[in-house]
């Protein structure tokens, strides 16, 4: 969603972070990366996309081919979860990686996120 945020209040902006899961994913980055600027990219686009119909149940599998350091894992392991434990918070979700290391710091990535303001 393409929206000057500098025009916005804090509610609305609130608002939106609360429909849209292209712009909670971008809330995400900035509260995981504060120094690091958020680069808007259709990929990323597509992913929270397509995701939220995952979550809605429009789409029953998906498989997501993209680079490494695409935030692949941001949207799907942490942006995901607390997306949806937003907004059902009796929703059982089982994150799975293939090490415990970095299942770890995506599980404590996505607690800061759902602490977070």
């Amino acid at each position: 969603m393409a929206v000057n945020k500098s025009l916005l209040t804090a509610e609305i902006i609130d608002a939106i972070t609360r429909e849209d899961p292209y712009t909670f994913v971008e809330r995400c980055f900035h509260q995981l990366n504060t120094q690091t600027p958020f680069l808007r990219n259709g990929h990323i686009e597509v992913m929270a996309g397509r995701l939220e119909a995952c979550r809605r149940g429009k789409l029953k599998r998906l498989i997501i081919n993209v680079p490494p350091r695409s935030l692949k894992s941001l949207c799907a392991s942490v942006a995901l979860p607390a997306w949806t434990l937003g907004h059902n918070p009796t929703s059982q979700i089982i994150c799975v990686s293939y090490a415990q290391d970095l299942a770890d710091n995506l599980a404590r990535q996505c607690r800061s996120v759902m602490s977070s303001r």
